[in-house]
């Protein structure tokens, strides 16, 4: 009891916690005082509405001063469309139908507007939603009354300024009395580069294990890994969001922006580089470890792990000489990641930075000639120096111990091949020396990486001493607007992950596989009419005199169809097509659709004549309150839809509850109805700051203040609290229905659908990215243009945004509706191997940088030939199956196989050089052999796409009969024994 006191203590005692009730509370004290409710009119209970549903207040000042400018701008723009509406309606007579259908197009047109812009900027969502909401309830009031044209449009000025400022102020305030620093990038930068260093350290514990090593978790390691590649995404998430934020610091984020990258880069050198599984090792082999240098954090390291660390791999040459090497870099990365690390940290800590960051030792000759150059800076900033010489020492240890293992790796890889190349005719590695030598290949890029950051760590640190504190404004631009917001201001923001960026991919597609269908048929209509045009200039004389008139008729008959057939007509007309292909499949349109459709039939009561009972009924139930609720509750998607609907209905059912309760408590009570509303939020702020259920929280906290303070201000005119309360949760719920229905029914974007499709294009892009690889590795020239490297890495970048909206939409389908039951434990399972796909091709460019090309490319182009095309044949029957959604054939192409005639051809080059030269390879023989394990690691994972595709969609098998002889003849599980035929039938399955 007492732990939980003190953590719902905490929770309330954090900054944004207490703004949130400050902001309630003035919220609350300045609808009940009558001098300031007077200016608000009827709506002066609504300040407590857009203070929750709008200009909430968020986690940091940069954000809330964002929210509050263009929150406001949307609810002037709002306000002077619908003013302007009104002024037209009122030059008709009053209560007349041009009146009224000026108003409904009116709104119907603010409402696909914000729809379309809602879609297409997700930044400005709210904007859009608070436009909407003051044209809702300026055009459906007073139609056509030319003495309240600027009524209404006061009242929410009031209403709008009232709420922003005070959410502004209540924020001010508490960062006033409570020191509140917002660099979340930073921090989040920061606390990466602590996982790259805990990664990277039971990696190296699992790749070169030592029997004085700490038991390591091998679940903890794939958490780490996974947790990586989340904040990896994150990351440029967050730099997109807070690189267009107003701050205040001495740096620019744009001098930590390269890191992105490079955590991005150490993220995929750790996946394709750090195998997990090992062959056991004796325990008799632990005295000649004696000697090996431990890893950091031996003697004071936290693991506590249930399990045991992986068997040590079995003695060889290679791997017991490559121990130490390895380990020695191991620990220069790990002393550079730290360092980086804290320099992040003092470098945009706001205040004096503790002494746990330094990363230095005691004062060096370095540092002291550093501080003894500038005295005045050394008071100012004392940290700057000392740290910059811990970042030089970290570099040239680095340096030191990456050349350290490049020769051992040359010379212990020299060595073990002349052994062998006397005892054997044939060079067979053994795998523990593969995993070591792709390992090693792996350490050396990080190393490279990592210099690279240290060098942009060095540079900031630099730049923080010659700079002062300033205010960074952001930059205004279309791409900024296409930013969604933080989850702080968004109810849902996996629904903006799945569908920001992802239009008319359907779209594209379709004008993709056309394009070759179109260049057809423009040369055969060039052709034919080449043809035509040749047999008229010949009879052109004999037709026209034989003909008369009649002739000249076909003449003009023919010239017109000259025209439609000519080169600028057939462009013009492929315009037009793109065009109409566009605006058809385009998602935004239907979104925007679906908002004015769903307000024009909600909102239709509102402006029929003023005795007509529809209109009494809307009126009476106050039907602002369902257009409103549609529109919030209607996403890009279903699942989106769903996800938030439901917890919508919930809470407007709770908040509407506790409305009726604190009116019977309080009544009209003035000091009671603010007690009331502020102690709701306490429960309130809990929900929306510490879980995920603001989308429950947001509609209590709405649904409140518009039952018992709408019966305040109103006074004895409004109904009783009782079916106030009962028609306030009917209204908001059946506009949440009606969004329901809408988002399921009209312009449907399930998100099992989108993620069948954003697979097939996601496999699609993966075949054009090994294409693309194996495009460069068959070019003659040593390095790539800068237009192919660009292209390169255009795919990966468009492959790994692909994944993201995969994982994206899995979240949302989770929500989602559906008769039928949905496998999302094989989607999880297939997004994770796309994504090792995606790895291993990017180790798979950087490794054949440094291979060599005549023996393992050009002496052998027949074989790699035959392993491409197996590997494409398999992933284009996985993007097939998924876009037509047909099972996969039962036997297709092995890639092992082909891969093993691969490697056989490349030994024998390799031996045949070695009997030449034994020095002649050096480093660029471990390189190919490093390839080779990432291609067998990649077959592998292809190997079980397949499988996993095949479980979803099934196989159109032949070979059915389970004998002896079937199996025997398909199937032979020993080596590389597939015949060079790989079968995706399941024989245990029925």
């Amino acid at each position: 009891m007492l732990s939980a006191l003190v953590y719902f203590a905490g929770v309330f005692a954090s900054k944004r916690s207490l703004a949130r009730l400050l902001s309630t509370f003035l919220c609350s004290v300045i609808v009940v005082v009558r001098p300031f409710s007077r200016l608000g009119g009827e709506y002066a209970f609504l300040v407590l509405a857009l203070k929750e549903l709008v200009f909430s207040v968020q986690a940091s000042l940069a954000q809330q001063l964002e929210l509050t400018i263009l929150n406001i701008l949307g609810a002037f723009l709002g306000i002077a469309v619908s003013t302007l509406a009104k002024f037209i309606a009122s030059r008709y007579p009053e209560d007349s139908a041009n009146s009224r259908a000026v108003c409904a197009l009116f709104l119907v047109l603010i409402s696909f507007l914000a729809g379309l812009t809602k879609s297409r900027l997700p930044r400005l969502q709210l904007s859009t939603r608070i436009s909407c909401f003051v044209s809702i309830w300026i055009l459906t009031n007073d139609v056509g009354n030319s003495t309240r044209v600027l009524t209404a449009s006061g009242n929410f000025l009031w209403v709008t300024l009232a709420a922003a400022l005070i959410c502004v102020f209540s924020l001010l305030f508490v960062m006033c009395l409570l020191h509140w620093t917002s660099t979340n990038f930073e921090k989040e930068m920061a606390s990466t580069f602590t996982i790259i260093h805990r990664t990277l350290e039971l990696g190296l514990s699992l790749t070169f294990p030592h029997p004085f090593d700490v038991p390591v978790d091998k679940q903890e390691y794939e958490r780490l890994r996974t947790d990586l590649l989340r904040r990896s995404v994150r990351l440029n998430d967050q730099y997109s969001q807070a690189a267009f934020e107003v701050r205040v610091g001495r740096l620019s984020l744009r001098s930590i922006r390269p890191l992105v990258s490079t955590v991005e880069h150490l993220r995929r050198e750790l996946a394709w580089g750090m195998p997990i599984h090992r062959a056991p090792r004796p325990h008799e082999h632990l005295a000649m470890h004696e000697n090996v240098r431990r890893p950091l954090g031996y003697l004071h390291s936290t693991v506590t792990s249930p399990l045991p660390s992986p068997p040590l791999p079995t003695r060889n040459m290679y791997t017991d000489a490559l121990e130490t090497p390895a380990r020695a870099l191991g620990d220069a990365l790990l002393r550079a990641t730290k360092c980086i690390e804290n320099t992040i940290i003092l470098a945009f800590h706001q205040q004096s930075p503790p002494a746990r960051l330094f990363s230095w030792a005691p004062r060096t000759t370095v540092e002291v000639s550093l501080s003894d150059s500038a005295d005045t800076r050394k008071q100012q900033h004392v940290w700057t120096s000392s740290q910059l010489a811990a970042l030089r020492e970290a570099e040239k240890r680095l340096v030191s111990a990456r050349d350290n293992a490049r020769e051992a790796l040359r010379e212990v890889f020299d060595k073990t091949l002349a052994i062998q190349r006397h005892s054997d005719a044939k060079i067979k590695l053994p795998q523990d020396a593969r995993n070591c030598s792709l390992a090693m290949i792996a350490l050396l890029q990080m190393a490279h990486e990592i210099r690279t950051a240290l060098q942009i760590a060095q540079r900031f640190a630099n730049q923080y001493d010659l700079s002062h504190t300033r205010l960074w404004f952001p930059r205004v631009s279309l791409a900024w607007l296409g930013v969604a917001p933080g989850s702080f201001i968004s109810d849902d923001p996996n629904a903006l992950l799945g569908s920001s960026n992802n239009e008319d991919s359907t779209s594209n597609l379709e004008t993709k596989y056309a394009e070759s269908e179109l260049t057809q048929g423009f040369k055969e209509r060039v052709y034919r009419m080449d043809v035509r045009r040749s047999a008229a200039k010949a009879a052109v004389v004999r037709l026209s005199k034989a003909a008369g008139d009649g002739g000249a008729r076909d003449t003009w008959w023919g010239g017109l169809s000259d025209l439609w057939a000519s080169r600028e007509a057939i462009k013009l007309r492929i315009r037009l097509w793109r065009f109409l292909q566009a605006v058809r499949h385009s998602s935004h349109l239907r979104h925007a659709a679906k908002a004015a459709l769903g307000v024009a039939v909600l909102s239709f009561p509102a402006f029929l004549p003023t005795k007509s009972a529809g209109f009494q009924w809307y009126k009476f139930v106050h039907g602002q309150w369902m257009t409103i609720s549609y529109l919030w509750v209607l996403e890009t998607n279903t699942g989106a839809t769903w996800r938030t609907g439901y917890l919508r209905i919930l809470g407007t059912a709770c908040g509407s509850l506790y409305a009726y309760i604190t009116y019977l408590i309080c009544g009209t009570n003035a000091y009671g109805l603010v007690a009331m509303v502020t102690a709701a939020d306490l429960p309130i702020t809990w929900l929306i700051t510490r879980t995920s259920l603001s989308a429950f929280a947001t509609p209590a906290s709405v649904a409140l203040p518009t039952i018992v303070l709408s019966r305040y201000i109103n006074g004895p005119t409004s109904s009783p609290v009782i079916i106030l309360s009962l028609l306030r949760a009917g209204m908001i719920s059946l506009g949440m229905i009606t969004a329901l229905l809408m988002n399921s029914l009209v312009f449907p974007r399930h998100s099992r659908v989108c993620f069948l499709f954003d697979t097939s294009r996601t496999l699609g892009l993966l075949t054009d990215l090994y294409l693309s690889l194996s495009h460069e590795i068959f070019n003659d020239k040593a390095t790539l243009s800068r237009d192919e490297r660009r292209k390169a890495l255009k795919l990966e970048l468009e492959v790994r945004n692909a994944l993201h909206r995969l994982t994206a939409l899995i979240a949302t389908m989770h929500s989602e509706f559906s008769l039928l039951p949905k496998p999302l434990r094989r989607y999880k399972r297939l997004v994770s191997l796309l994504q090792n796909m995606l790895d291993l091709m990017t180790g798979l460019r950087k490794i054949r940088e440094n291979i060599p090309r005549k023996i393992t490319v050009t002496d052998v182009i027949k074989e790699r030939r035959e392993f491409m095309s197996c590997v494409c044949i398999a992933l284009f029957a996985c993007q097939h199956a998924f876009r037509a959604r047909e099972p996969l054939p039962q036997f297709l192409p092995s890639a092992k196989h082909a891969l093993e005639i691969l490697e056989t051809h490349v030994q024998e080059r390799v031996l045949g050089v070695q009997e030449r030269d034994i020095h002649a390879l050096g480093l660029s023989l471990v390189n190919a052999f490093a390839e080779q394990e990432v291609m067998r690691n990649m077959v592998f994972t292809l190997e079980a796409l397949l499988e996993s595709t095949g479980s979803l969609f099934g196989t159109s098998a032949w070979l059915t009969q389970d004998t002896h002889w079937s199996r025997s003849t398909v199937h032979n599980d020993e080596g590389f024994g597939d015949h060079g035929w790989y079968s995706t039938f399941r024989w245990e399955e029925p």
